[in-house]
């Protein structure tokens, strides 16, 4: 008989494997391009769509972080921000918005995220924003 793997020892509900960074844009190009930046330094990405599918995804893979649109449409990244942040351990979430009324609202509002940057990001710039908020999540 052989001994359990990893995947069979867990409780269920457990995912499988937990991704560093999850992308969440609207815009498919914005999105991939951001992906394949990050996962050209070493991070392990994954990606979504829409704020809807994005909540469902934060559940089961359980991200450090979260690179996320504000202005998507129906569930918006601010709306999506405050729901996880009641899960048992949340994910550092960076907010991006081309929108400077999105920013200033997410300022307004004193959303509880890591960052809240104004598009366009730098992609250098974002590496590094992300690179903290795991290492901050490591802590």
């Amino acid at each position: 008989m052989n001994p359990p793997t990893n995947d069979e020892m867990k409780p269920a509900g457990t995912p499988s494997r937990t991704a560093q960074v999850l992308v969440v844009d609207d815009d498919s190009l914005q999105r991939g391009e951001i992906v394949d930046f990050l996962s050209r330094q070493g991070i392990d990405v994954e990606s979504e769509g829409n704020g809807f599918a994005a909540v469902h995804r934060i559940k089961s893979l359980r991200p450090k972080v979260v690179v996320m649109d504000m202005k998507m449409p129906g569930l918006d990244g601010l709306h999506v921000s405050r729901l996880v942040s009641r899960l048992e351990h949340p994910p550092k979430v960076i907010l991006m918005s081309g929108y400077p009324e999105y920013v200033y609202r997410a300022h307004a509002e004193e959303a509880e995220v890591f960052a809240v940057l104004e598009k366009p990001v730098p992609l250098a710039a974002l590496v590094r924003f992300v690179n903290d908020a795991l290492s901050q999540s490591a802590a």
